[in-house]
């Protein structure tokens, strides 16, 4: 849509002291009732130029009624009767969004003039003016349905940080939104869900459990289960388990080139490890005793019950998805790990995994992944004090926020808060580009305060579910955007 298409009324006038990011907006009488806080609104600028800007900070004033001295509509407050509003006026400060240009928005470098006029959107979509691609969408902005919010899409890379207090929204926000646009950009997903029920019943069939994923640490264990076996078979008549290395080793060989998917039961497991196993003792046994060792091994592995292989079946089955398995299932699709159910050190070891191999990929092997991972609970992997394992894992998310931003692998880290005991480690914020807070723990409001210099900090602790402060790179405005979103979409 084009300037001249908008539908615009006339709201106010720039008052004293305005600058090139900042000016005084003072109401048309009446407008007061009609325009709220973050409001988006266009200046015809006298010195020869239209800005976009937002609403941000709202004042009443009344000279008559100033409490630091004596004035006559005091005396008549004193007494109960309502003093003369002639000399009230109400007025916004304004943050500067930027230029409006044929070709979209631009850097405003003009000082805005004093009698300026003002005007807010009463038909159209201001983002329009932006000249960017509306596919892209993050929600639709404050009470506007119509007005959908864009994103660049190219500064996905840079990474993404989702914080607002418990039950405001976050992880409906990336389920609703932020997926969405990830997966309409070109990325796959690969969602660690730490208690497993934020995103795993919303996306059925796309769903890895935890333990369906073989660790690097549990690698030994089919070397374990040949070990357990070859015990159970009273070690093939050896005296122990040096004596009988050479039937553990083979059976290892065995049970690792195993195709699992076509072996229905324990006794059908058991006949190909006697049929099988024979065939590697060779490679491991003297040659003069190959035949006594082949003879001893089906003599007693032939004594185990077929229960004892249907349990060692059911263990091989549990993890059936290597780290690269669930990279390549991600990849160009979406995955969530369910972390439910496991001890928070082997939720974090699942973690690492997975990590070690993208962090490989992309540091020894230089591979574009398109590959996006959603990280909810944040402080469980990086907090802001980091100890033991989880000092493994701020360290590793903070080599793969290096890496990703040439490798097309971004983070999106959600958090209750920002810094602190409750939020993330600062080597990992620093990381961040794009951010979308709501409302903030209050332990957090120094450091919203930070973050938001422009937004009123008791209306940024007001905010209701769903509502964020999208900025960053992502964002076409170079100042925060209220945005908004229905969890029934999507």
């Amino acid at each position: 849509m084009e300037f001249e298409e908008l539908d615009l009324e006339h709201i106010g006038f720039i008052g004293d002291g305005a600058g090139i990011t900042w000016a005084p907006l003072i109401l048309i009488e009446g407008k007061e009732r009609e325009v709220g806080t973050e409001e988006l609104v266009i200046i015809e600028n006298l010195n020869g130029n239209r800005v976009l800007a937002v609403c941000r900070r709202g004042f009443g004033r009344s000279p008559g009624l100033r409490r630091d001295r004596y004035t006559p509509g005091r005396a008549y407050v004193r007494i109960g009767r309502r003093p003369s509003s002639s000399r009230d006026s109400f007025d916004f400060e304004l943050s500067v969004i930027g230029e409006v240009a044929p070709d979209g928005l631009r850097q405003n470098k003009l000082i805005i003039a004093p009698r300026s006029e003002v005007y807010r959107f009463r038909g159209g979509n201001p983002f329009t003016l932006m000249k960017v691609d509306m596919r892209y969408e993050v929600g639709y902005y404050k009470d506007h349905k119509e007005w959908r919010v864009p994103a660049l899409p190219e500064y996905i890379p840079y990474h993404i940080g989702v914080f607002c207090t418990t039950g405001w929204g976050k992880t409906s926000l990336v389920r609703h939104k932020i997926i969405p646009l990830l997966r309409e950009a070109g990325y796959g997903v690969l969602v660690f869900d730490w208690k497993g029920d934020d995103y795993a019943p919303y996306f059925p069939g796309k769903v890895i459990r935890a333990d369906e994923i073989i660790l690097e640490v549990e690698e030994r264990g089919l070397d374990d289960m040949a070990e357990h076996l070859i015990e159970r078979a009273y070690y093939c008549g050896s005296s122990g388990y040096q004596g009988a290395i050479r039937y553990i080793l083979a059976l290892t060989d065995v049970l690792h080139n195993l195709n699992l998917d076509e072996i229905e039961s324990g006794a059908e497991l058991k006949a190909i490890l006697l049929e099988e196993t024979p065939k590697y003792i060779v490679n491991y046994a003297s040659t003069r005793y190959v035949d006594e060792n082949i003879r001893l091994f089906k003599s007693y592995f032939s004594r185990l019950s077929d229960s004892i292989f249907d349990e060692c079946l059911r263990r091989m089955r549990e993890g059936r998805y290597s780290a690269e398995d669930v990279i390549e299932m991600a990849r160009g699709d979406l995955r969530v790990i369910d972390l439910s159910g496991r001890e928070s050190d082997e939720k974090l070891r699942i973690f690492l995994e997975i990590a070690r191999v993208l962090r490989y990929r992309m540091d020894v092997e230089k591979q574009r992944i398109g590959l996006a991972l959603v990280i909810d609970e944040a402080p469980q992997y990086c907090p802001y004090g980091s100890l033991g394992l989880q000092r493994e894992t701020t360290r590793m998310i903070v080599d793969l926020c290096a890496l990703g931003r040439s490798y097309q692998l971004p983070i999106i880290l959600l958090s209750q808060g920002i810094m602190g005991e409750i939020g993330i480690n600062a080597a990992v914020r620093r990381n961040i580009n794009t951010w979308f807070v709501g409302k903030v723990h209050p332990l957090d409001r120094g450091e919203a305060e930070k973050l938001l210099p422009d937004v009123d900090l008791e209306f940024l602790q007001s905010l209701e579910v769903g509502h964020f402060y999208f900025f960053g790179n992502m964002s076409p405005s170079p100042v925060p955007l209220l945005i908004r979103f229905e969890v029934e979409e999507g």
